[in-house]
């Protein structure tokens, strides 16, 4: 037998390197595309995928005991990892799977390693534990493509710089433009096909369907607003936690070549549990978010003057304030409008850990972090979702911190976040030192946070900046903008400044009081606790934050 596992690299800035949302749509289709149904197509006959399209598997057929050529052991997390009756059987799919993609999703790269295993006398968890150190190992090794960017008299494609082919069709507002065959790809997989829906579209709509009535938008300028308002968008990028950890964890369980059976069932079980999770609970926060909508607006609770209107599409349709792009298993990508991204990656990893916990197969409950990126609506779009890609490793690694035991203390979901007015100037640790601190070393900002109450270090909690938030949106604070903005700027003076701006303002009651932190810390005297300022990540998002 071969056992054999292919994986897709450089899928970020493939997916994220264009500023034209129904590019980064249809790419991310292709990278499914390259991982699932193609794969799934290209295995030689008989094996053990009842619909290539949907990924079901029939688990009564295994290749030790029926006449298959392969059986795919799991497809999920971008990754397909199978068992062949024998090397030609490997050769004839890996040939067959990479012409696909070279013709369909052109300079998207794959990467296929293969060993040979022997059923009867070798543990398939060591095996595939292996053959995971060696695609590490050819990904890190790989030689990088040189593509040839033209000879003569050539046109640049206007995504990506190699050479354009042909111009792209004009849509909506988007005049056409010369393009490489790369972004015809990605742009015919996004496009509508004589009436009926994308490729890209069809596979969102089997996946998350839109409330009745309402439909997803497909151009960064449809995602919400507020006319005559300076419009922002915001970038969410989740990701579960200590994934590859629980794979492991159950390779550990099952060594012995007596138990490759009982692996494979197991590894099944839990791609299929996460990704029903993550479903679900996008399902939730889109529903939380339908609810919200009142007469083609999504409307603050309390404040008139703060709120999303929907765009409409040729059809009437109202369109979403919200359009997935990576999903289908526990790493989501999402695009919203800026005043909801926080609100809307809460309520997801949130939901994601509580549907986790509903199901056996994912073996106990599995948690997610969350980067928001707050960006102007045309900012540069592969900056903005490194910027969240950046701020989901700073809320794992915060999580790797507080070094805890699963189960235990801080169990839960966490998330960062960054708002940026203008353009970007190193990575997010720099510009918080450089942006975020008092000259009395305080620091300004509370995140990252946990979802839930910290044991650890309560103030660092989302319900804390939620409290803030809500406080600074009563009429005696968003009333008087003159006195949030001196807040603003005397907290980041520090001590001294906080004493004369209470003062200044005759404050009875020095600064609102956070129910969430229980302390009896002077914080709302002094504007911190300990080291951290507790009210400027609220003051921050008071202007524009709607809860769900």
């Amino acid at each position: 037998m071969r056992l054999l596992i292919v994986d897709t690299v450089g899928i970020q800035p493939y997916i994220f390197g264009s500023n034209r949302l129904r590019e980064n749509i249809g790419a991310s289709h292709l990278v499914a595309q390259a991982t699932g149904e193609w794969a799934l197509d290209a295995l030689p006959a008989p094996h053990n995928v009842k619909d290539v399209t949907t990924g079901e598997i029939d688990d009564n057929k295994h290749i030790e005991r029926a006449n298959l050529a392969a059986e795919v052991l799991y497809a999920a997390g971008g990754n397909v990892v199978a068992l062949f009756r024998d090397a030609s059987g490997a050769k004839d799919f890996t040939r067959k799977l990479s012409r696909r993609v070279i013709t369909d999703a052109p300079n998207l790269q794959l990467v296929v390693v293969q060993k040979a295993f022997v059923w009867s006398g070798a543990s398939l968890s060591v095996a595939v534990k292996e053959l995971f150190e060696d695609l590490a190992s050819q990904k890190r090794c790989r030689v990088q493509a040189a593509p040839l960017l033209g000879l003569g008299v050539t046109v640049a494609c206007r995504s990506t710089g190699l050479p354009a082919v042909r111009f792209t069709d004009s849509i909506g507002g988007d005049p056409g433009y010369p393009a490489s065959e790369e972004i015809h790809a990605k742009i015919s997989a996004a496009t509508d096909r004589g009436g009926n829906p994308s490729e890209a579209d069809e596979r969102l709509q089997r996946h998350l369907p839109p409330p009745q009535g309402y439909d997803y938008p497909k151009q960064f300028d449809d995602l919400g607003g507020t006319r005559g308002r300076q419009n922002y968008l915001a970038v969410v990028h989740a990701d579960g936690n200590s994934m590859g950890q629980r794979i492991i964890d159950i390779g550990n369980v099952f060594q012995e070549q007596a138990q490759n059976r009982d692996y494979v069932a197991t590894l099944r079980k839990l791609s299929q549990a996460v990704e029903q999770a993550a479903q679900a609970a996008l399902k939730g926060t889109l529903d939380k978010l339908a609810s919200r909508i009142e007469d083609g607006s999504l409307p603050h609770p309390s404040l008139e003057d703060l709120f999303v209107t929907l765009a409409k599409d040729e059809k009437e349709m109202l369109l979403l304030p919200f359009r997935p792009i990576v999903f289908g298993g526990d790493d989501v990508t999402f695009v919203c409008d800026g005043r909801l991204g926080l609100s809307l990656a809460a309520s997801y990893i949130g939901l994601f850990q509580e549907e986790t916990q509903k199901r056996p197969d994912c073996r106990g409950l599995i948690t997610a972090s969350a980067g928001i990126a707050i960006v102007k609506t045309h900012y540069p779009f592969a900056q903005a979702y490194e910027l969240a890609d950046q701020l989901c490793r700073s809320a794992k690694n915060y999580r790797r911190e507080a070094k805890y035991s699963p189960g235990k203390h801080m169990d839960d979901a966490y998330l960062d976040w960054h708002f940026a007015l203008g353009g970007l100037t190193g990575d997010i640790a720099r510009i918080r030192e450089r942006e975020y601190l008092t000259k009395e070393g305080t620091k300004l900002y509370l995140r990252p946070l946990i979802l839930g109450a910290n044991p650890r270090d309560e103030s660092r909690s989302w319900q804390v900046v939620q409290s803030g938030i809500d406080a600074f949106q009563k009429p005696d604070w968003v009333e008087r903008r003159n006195k949030m903005k001196a807040l603003q700027e005397m907290l980041r003076e520090g001590d001294a400044a906080v004493e004369r701006f209470l003062t200044m303002f005759n404050e009875e009651k020095p600064l609102p009081d956070l129910p969430a932190l229980a302390s009896t810390n002077d914080y709302n005297k002094t504007g911190r606790f300990g080291y951290r300022c507790t009210y400027f990540d609220a003051l921050e998002l008071a202007d524009w934050f709607i809860p769900l």
